[in-house]
């Protein structure tokens, strides 16, 4: 069984298109946070989880915030942020939906994060 990535946006970001558009002042010391929704291959519907992604330069900015963030990248881009959210989920497989949203939970957010039985 396969995560497969159904629906992924900037939380900063109209759609998608704009972060496309989006210059960064320093794409090398940068972040964002991105809404992604996940399930699994082949099948509709998922769930919906919550993943910072930072170039180097930017996680000391971040982590006096409280939070380290998730996915590392050298530059902050459209195109290399999608990328990285991409192959990180396609990574993920396991027997089971549980197995699946384990390992996703050790770099994302997920949507019933702190609820009974997570």
């Amino acid at each position: 069984m396969k995560a497969e990535i159904h629906h992924l946006e900037s939380n900063d970001h109209v759609d998608w298109n704009d972060f496309v558009r989006y210059q960064s002042p320093d794409p090398y010391d940068d972040f964002g946070w991105f809404h992604v929704t996940i399930g699994v291959s082949g099948v509709t519907g998922g769930n919906d989880f919550q993943v910072c992604v930072a170039t180097p330069r930017a996680v000391g900015r971040i982590k006096r915030g409280g939070f380290v963030p998730s996915i590392l990248v050298d530059q902050f881009d459209a195109a290399t942020v999608e990328k990285s959210i991409r192959d990180r989920v396609d990574s993920v497989s396991g027997h089971s939906w549980e197995q699946l949203v384990d390992q996703l939970r050790e770099f994302m957010h997920w949507e019933y994060e702190g609820m009974a039985g997570s």
